[in-house]
C-alpha cells in the first residue's frame, strides 16, 4: 500500500527520516512543517515536498496518512496529538516524550483513535543486534551476570550554543542520557529485561551554560537478578565508539557499535565462527562519536519498513509507543536517583 508521509520539525533528524522515506517509497516525504519558515522552505526544496504553513494543515491533508514527529523532545506531545486526532499514524523520534505523563497521553490517544504510534529506536534493527537477541532467546548465556552500556562521546561547546534546546531541560528533557544514551538504554533493556532499581550520579564537567547533564553513571539491578552499568557522556574527548556488554555464566558478547569484539559461549555452535567473521570488520560509520551527523540511515530505513508493514497488516510494529516508553522510564529514574541521592525502585 502506498503511504504519504508528512514531517513536523525540520531539524537535523528530519533529514534522516526523509532519506528513510525516500528509501522505502522511492519518492520521499509529501510535506513538511517547521516553526521556522526558512527552515521549512529549505527542507521542502531539498526534498521536493509541499511546505505547510501550520501543523494543522499538514495533519488534515488527505494525501498524508503517516506523520513523523521530529521536533525537540519536549515538544513531541502537541503535534503527535494533533496528528493522531486526525487519524494519522505517528512515528515519533526518540525519546517518545520527556515525562511519563506526556508519554501516556500519546499512548492513550493512539489507542482511542485506533492508529499506530511508534517510537524510533533503530539500533534494534541492526543485523548484529538481532543476532545477539537470537542468542539470548536461545538461552545461550545461562544466567545473566552483567549488562553494561557505554556511550562516551564528545560534543563541543558550539553543539549546545548553536541549538539551545540541547541544553534545556524543558525542551530536551535531559542531556547525555536522554539525548545520546537513550538508544543504548533501550537496547540494554531489550537484551536484559526490565530494570528493578537504579542508583545514579550526574554532572556537567565539559560544558557551560547548559541545564542538562553531559555525564552520567548509573548502577542497575535487573528483574532477573543481574547487575549492570550505564555510562553516558558528551564531554569525553575525542569520543569513543558505543559499547555494549552482555555477560552470563555460559557466554559473553561484547559489541562496539556494529563490530563484535567478543562472541564466546561455553557451547560452541557451528554458526558462531560465521557470526564472528561477519561482524568482526571495521566500523561502517562514525557512530556519532564526535559528529552527531555521522550516523547510518539503515536502522531508520528498516524501522520505517516495519512500521509501514504493520500499518498494512494492521498489527503492532516492533516498537510501539508502549515499548518506547520503557526507555524514558529508566532515564527518568536515573535522573531522579541523581537528584535525590538515593536508590530509585521502578
Amino acid at each position: 500500500m502506498k503511504h504519504g508521509f508528512g514531517i513536523i520539525g525540520a531539524g537535523g533528524i528530519a533529514d534522516v527520516h526523509a532519506r528513510a522515506i525516500q528509501a522505502i517509497t522511492g519518492t520521499g516525504p509529501a510535506g513538511i512543517y517547521d516553526t521556522d519558515p526558512a527552515r521549512s522552505s529549505s527542507f521542502g526544496h531539498r526534498y521536493s515536498c509541499r511546505i505547510f504553513e501550520s501543523p494543522d494543515d499538514l495533519c488534515r491533508d488527505p494525501d498524508i496518512d503517516v506523520v513523523c514527529i521530529c521536533t525537540p523532545a519536549g515538544h513531541h506531545l502537541e503535534p503527535a496529538l494533533r496528528a493522531i486526532s486526525e487519524g494519522k499514524h505517528c512515528i515519533i523520534e526518540k525519546p517518545l516524550e520527556i515525562t511519563l505523563e506526556r508519554c501516556d497521553m500519546i499512548i492513550e490517544a493512539g489507542i482511542k483513535n485506533n492508529v499506530i504510534v511508534s517510537g524510533i529506536f533503530p539500533m534494534r534493527f541492526s543485523d548484529v543486534n538481532k543476532e545477539l537477541r537470537k542468542a539470548i532467546d536461545a538461552d545461550r548465556f545461562g544466567k545473566f551476570v552483567l549488562g553494561d552500556v557505554y556511550v562516551k562521546w564528545f560534543r563541543n561547546q558550539a553543539y549546545y550554543n548553536e541549538v539551545k534546546w540541547r541544553g534545556s531541560i524543558s525542551d530536551g528533557g535531559g542531556g547525555a542520557v536522554m539525548n545520546q544514551g537513550i538508544h543504548s538504554v533501550d537496547l540494554l533493556q531489550w537484551f536484559m529485561g526490565k530494570v528493578d532499581s537504579v542508583c545514579a550520579f550526574t554532572s556537567s564537567p565539559g560544558h557551560v551554560d547548559i541545564e542538562v547533564e553531559d555525564t552520567a553513571v548509573a548502577a542497575l539491578k535487573f528483574s532477573n537478578g543481574a547487575l549492570g552499568v550505564i555510562e553516558a557522556s558528551t564531554a569525553v574527548n575525542p569520543g569513543f565508539f558505543r559499547k555494549i556488554e552482555i555477560l552470563g555464566t555460559k557466554g559473553s558478547v561484547v559489541l562496539e557499535e556494529e563490530v563484535i569484539k567478543t562472541w564466546e559461549f561455553a557451547e560452541e555452535l557451528n554458526d558462531d565462527q560465521m557470526v564472528r567473521d561477519r561482524f568482526s570488520g571495521t566500523h561502517t560509520s562514525g557512530g556519532g562519536v564526535s559528529d552527531p551527523k555521522a550516523i547510518s540511515d539503515e536502522g531508520h530505513i528498516r524501522q520505517f519498513l516495519d512500521i509501514t508493514e504493520a500499518i498494512d497488516a494492521r498489527r503492532k510494529p516492533a516498537i510501539d509507543a508502549v515499548e518506547a516508553r520503557k526507555a524514558v522510564e529508566l532515564v527518568l529514574a536515573i535522573y531522579e536517583s541523581a537528584a535525590k541521592n538515593r536508590i530509585i525502585y521502578l
